[in-house]
């Protein structure tokens, strides 16, 4: 007992029960003032309110006449306590193609709109159905083949709507506007209390409804129950439905109605309250009474309103009596959405999280850098200089990169030099942060490519910006992290030396990085973008990637499950017959692409990019 004493005191009763002497209303009246000084415009495709509501205009419900047409005639009942896997099943196996999910009924209350979404989308056929859209709180979430979760507007799904299934949950039946593809077809779900208006605005989310949209109705087992009761016949799906759903919708609504009036006589009362308060300040201002203050002060107590309130105004009471009848309804039963203030608020401040302090390598110059500037003499053995070259994949030491690179697969003439790996000297940390840019690289005798830090690249600035010969070059290599960009690193009149000589343009000669050796240099340094399409694709051959689009003979593939659903072909022998001859790894490599792309870049990957469509979408992008 000291242990509930001790929750009902300190959690339950300070919440639940706390209680304050006056309330501040307000409601659709305030909304419609004829005195208001700047008009509201409200619409709604329904009139139900319009007892309630007499001084708002009204459109009526047209939609009606649409709903009544032959292809809506569909209704089918779900079992009792039917869950939304269930739900789902029986929705996908519909003989026709259901596109859209109106659960305006609210049937599916076991499982969140995402899993919903991801459940859809594993039913619906691959071939046809890309993307599952849904609403996650009031942003549009749309997830792809991969699981990949992103705001609908960004996505490619809003480009390709005649791919994508969509659920609306009950609340987003109203109020949204989604422009779907003439030739859909919606579920729309029957649950208890159902009133004509939400249910002919939700229907309404077809907007070419009688013109191209049509609608199929499922109603929980107790709806069903409820509407034979009412029509005195079964209803089947070999029948026109919608009339019988249509009278009991409209049985709903006159109960919502009649409790409808019992809000809508306190409202009025309320509101003639502050509108009276409101001219007595006035009159008082122009008398030039008591001080703005008090008058503030006398404005508000006279707003307020007890918490306990009694029907007194003659013309409410006749208008009860008028629509109400006889009906009764116990005042604590009004549903009102109240703000309540259960606490005191505390005054938050964020703090930003900053990287902890580091202390950086001392630099270091080796003198096998130095040997790298003599151009004329023999080429040096990387291999057996392991103190100061290393394989490529040695830069991701001491990260949590280095467990999925993939290190024995990376080209073999391509070199860090220890000291480019050296950053800080608490690097056990597993801190990817403090990964060094990738941004000057030597190119060596034409061979190989070695990857040097800041300090080995001063060094050789000024012993390399004068020699006659260019077989050996420095040179600067960018990520391309917008559309149009340019690398630098093939650019002759940027390397050092220059490869063009004013004095003898006849003898120049340029050495280009091939493309092949640029797909690897991009996915070390965290490239976004190409520039050109032949780029594009050898950087997919050398992460052994097959995508969209693809051939009839890459489909033919795709069906055999030789491409995994990323795009992916892991099988060395499918390989050449995909003409993924310069695959690179031998494993899926597109996580480890992934997480080095956002260290590299310190931000998420833009899935409108070239890569970003690669990795999320599984889709190449034109040019």
């Amino acid at each position: 007992m000291l242990v509930i004493n001790y929750f009902l005191n300190h959690f339950v009763f300070p919440r639940e029960a706390k209680q304050f002497p006056y309330k501040i209303v307000a409601s659709a009246w305030d909304l419609s003032f004829s005195e208001r000084s700047q008009t509201i415009t409200g619409f709604s495709g329904t009139n139900d309110t319009q007892l309630l509501l007499p001084e708002l205009e009204k459109t009526d419900a047209i939609v009606i006449n649409n709903l009544l047409q032959s292809e809506n005639k569909n209704y089918y009942s779900l079992p009792i306590n039917a869950t939304s896997n269930e739900i789902l099943t029986q929705i996908f196996d519909y003989k026709e193609s259901i596109n859209v999910i109106l659960d305006v009924g609210a049937l599916f209350i076991d499982k969140s709109n995402r899993d919903i979404a991801v459940h859809w989308l594993n039913l619906s056929n691959k071939h046809r159905i890309d993307y599952a859209v849904y609403f996650d709180l009031d942003s549009i979430v749309v997830c792809d083949r991969q699981y990949h979760h992103q705001r609908f507007e960004t996505s490619p799904a809003s480009e390709r709507l005649p791919h994508c299934v969509f659920y609306l949950d009950e609340i987003h039946t109203r109020g949204t506007d989604l422009k779907f593809p003439s030739g859909f077809r919606a579920a729309v779900t029957l649950g208890s209390g159902l009133t004509k208006d939400r249910f002919v605005q939700a229907c309404m989310r077809m907007r070419q409804l009688g013109h191209g949209h049509s609608l199929t109705f499922w109603s929980s087992n107790e709806v069903h129950q409820q509407i034979i009761s009412l029509t005195k016949h079964l209803c089947s799906s070999e029948q026109n439905c919608v009339i019988e759903i249509l009278r009991w919708v409209y049985q709903n609504t006159i109960h919502s109605t009649w409790d409808g009036l019992h809000h809508w006589a306190e409202q009025s009362l309320s509101f003639q309250r502050k509108l009276s308060a409101s001219r007595q300040m006035q009159w008082a201002m122009t008398q030039q009474r008591p001080t703005p203050n008090i008058l503030m002060k006398e404005f508000a107590e006279q707003c307020l309103e007890p918490e306990i309130t009694k029907l007194k105004k003659i013309a409410v009471l006749q208008r009860l009596r008028e629509y109400g009848g006889s009906k009764k309804r116990l005042a604590q039963l009004l549903d009102e959405e109240q703000q309540r203030e259960l606490q005191q608020e505390l005054e938050e401040e964020r703090q930003l999280e900053r990287p902890s302090s580091v202390t950086p390598m001392k630099p270091i110059l080796h003198e096998e850098i130095k040997r790298l500037a003599d151009v004329y003499g023999a080429d040096l053995n990387l291999k057996l200089l392991t103190n100061v070259f290393q394989p490529i994949s040695y830069a991701f030491s001491d990260t949590t990169l280095l467990k999925n690179c993939q290190a024995d697969t990376w080209p073999k003439n391509f070199w860090v030099t220890t000291e480019f790996q050296r950053v800080i000297s608490n690097k056990g940390n597993k801190d990817d942060p403090v990964l060094r840019p990738p941004r000057w690289i030597i190119v060596y005798r034409n061979k190989h490519i070695i990857f040097v830090s800041p300090f080995e690249t001063n060094w050789l600035i000024n012993h390399l910006r004068y020699n006659d010969s260019t077989s050996t070059t420095l040179r600067i290599l960018l990520p391309r992290t917008k559309r149009i960009q340019s690398i630098l690193v093939n650019i002759p009149t940027l390397t050092i030396p220059p490869l063009i000589q004013t004095s003898d343009l006849s003898s120049f000669s340029m050495y280009s990085i091939p493309t092949q050796w640029l797909a690897s240099l991009f996915v070390f340094n965290g490239t976004h973008y190409f520039g050109s399409d032949e780029e594009q694709q050898v950087y997919c051959q050398c992460l052994g990637l097959c995508l969209i689009p693809r051939t009839k003979a890459e489909d033919e593939a795709f069906e055999k499950g030789w491409i995994a659903i990323d795009g992916f072909v892991s099988n060395p022998t499918h390989r050449p017959l995909l003409h993924l001859n310069a695959a690179q790894f031998t494993s899926n490599p597109l996580a480890f692409v992934k997480q080095l792309l956002e260290t590299r870049n310190n931000s998420y990957i833009p899935i409108i990019s070239h890569v970003g469509s690669i990795i999320f979408n599984t889709r190449k992008l034109s040019f």
